[in-house]
């Protein structure tokens, strides 16, 4: 396995992490929405990731099914969830494609995903087919802001075009109304509400790192020679803006649940 897939898989686990306190309400509100024991209920992640939503519930006792295509996420999985592996089944698999039978699973998760497939309709067509009647496809999102670090995200855009190379951002939003509108054309209801907001110090030294890694989906596009060959100006940019890079700063974040119930 590439060292710079391990690396950035590390990275993603540190710097996209949730508080304790901020994951446990996340997994409260997923346990909430199934409206099923956690004994009982079987749980998918789509793009499971490192684990950060699935940490919590195989603690409350939920059998979890772990899914990502990267083996270098799921290896990080593997190492955070050892002690509780005999309640996980790691699935090195697409989305697109999910080796399970029919009406197999109580919960789907799906965080942060259907941005990152173009053809994201065959994701949401398998993980319908999977639900049991009943069961609760449970979509969330984070939303996160600070002045710093959206500064820096610009000029890291800008560096990038001047370069030739153009940079979608807002995909995320507008992939989430389009899954929404197939949901509702379907005759299912949709629901979602905030679970959590919170405040979190970053420095700027990890806004610049999360943005190496390429962490954000925005940034996934970008030819890999445009974005090495920008990132050292950045670093020189940003020492030379605002001097420390180890400087806290204040990020919001939140986070969004969208329920939908199976008929």
């Amino acid at each position: 396995m590439p060292k710079a897939s391990i690396r950035a898989a590390y990275a993603y686990d540190r710097l996209r992490a949730y508080p304790p306190e901020v994951a446990g309400r996340i997994a409260t509100a997923m346990g909430n929405a199934l409206g099923v024991r956690g004994e009982e209920a079987v749980l998918l992640e789509l793009g499971v990731g490192t684990g950060r939503i699935a940490l919590p519930l195989i603690a409350r006792g939920y059998p979890y099914i772990a899914l990502d295509q990267d083996p270098a996420m799921l290896e990080v999985f593997r190492q955070k969830a050892a002690g509780v592996m005999r309640k996980v089944r790691l699935l090195e698999a697409d989305a697109r494609a999910i080796p399970l039978p029919d009406e197999s699973v109580h919960g789907v998760i799906v965080v942060h995903l259907w941005h990152l497939l173009p053809d994201w309709p065959k994701a949401l067509a398998e993980a319908l087919r999977v639900l049991k009647p009943g069961g609760v496809l449970l979509e969330g999102w984070d939303e996160m802001e600070a002045e710093e670090e959206r500064g820096i995200q610009e000029r890291w855009r800008s560096l990038v075009e001047a370069e030739g190379v153009r940079v979608e951002r807002g995909l995320h939003k507008r992939r989430l109304q389009e899954v929404e509108e197939a949901l509702r054309r379907l005759g299912l209801k949709p629901k979602a509400r905030e679970v959590v907001r919170w405040r979190e110090a970053r420095t700027l030294r990890q806004a610049l790192e999360a943005l190496e890694e390429r962490l954000y989906s925005f940034t996934q596009l970008v030819p890999e020679e445009v974005h090495q060959g920008i990132m050292p100006r950045l670093w020189a940019w940003a020492e030379g803006e605002f001097g420390d890079l180890d400087r806290p700063f204040t990020l919001e974040r939140s986070f969004t649940l969208r329920a939908t119930r199976m008929a």
